[in-house]
C-alpha cells in the first residue's frame, strides 16, 4: 500500500448500508459501506460545523441533525436545505484483504447546491 494511504478501519467495522465514524488525520471522516462501495467524507456539515454522525442516512446520503442539510455522501454534493451549505471533502478510498484505506489528501469542497 502506498504511503498516500493510510488504513481507517477493517471492513467488520462498517455494516452493510451504514457507516461508521473515524478519526484521520486532523479530520473526522465517517466512511460508508454502499452498494457502490466504500465512500468516504468529512464528518463536517458546511452549514453550521457540527458533526453529521447521527443524521438520518439512506439511499447513500446523510442528513445534518440539527439543520436538515442533506448532502450525497459519494461525492459530497449538498441535495437540499440550506443555500448557505456548500459540499464536503471526500476522500479516495481503497480496500485491501486487512482493511479500508483513505487517502492522506481529501477532495476539495464541492461547491453549490446539486438539486434536491
Amino acid at each position: 500500500m502506498s504511503a498516500e494511504f493510510q488504513k481507517v478501519a477493517t471492513l467488520d467495522a462498517l455494516p452493510d448500508g451504514g457507516y461508521a465514524a473515524v478519526s484521520f488525520e486532523e479530520y473526522s471522516v465517517l466512511v460508508a459501506r454502499l452498494d457502490a462501495g466504500i465512500c468516504a467524507t468529512e464528518n463536517l456539515c458546511s452549514h453550521a460545523n457540527g458533526e453529521l454522525a447521527g443524521g438520518r442516512f439512506r439511499m447513500g446520503r446523510i442528513s445534518c441533525p440539527l439543520h436538515g442539510v442533506i448532502f450525497d455522501f459519494r461525492t459530497g454534493q449538498v441535495m437540499g436545505g440550506t443555500l448557505t451549505a456548500v459540499g464536503l471533502r471526500t476522500f479516495e478510498t481503497r480496500v485491501e484483504a486487512d482493511g479500508v484505506y483513505l487517502r492522506t489528501t481529501p477532495n476539495e469542497r464541492k461547491m453549490g447546491v446539486k438539486g434536491r
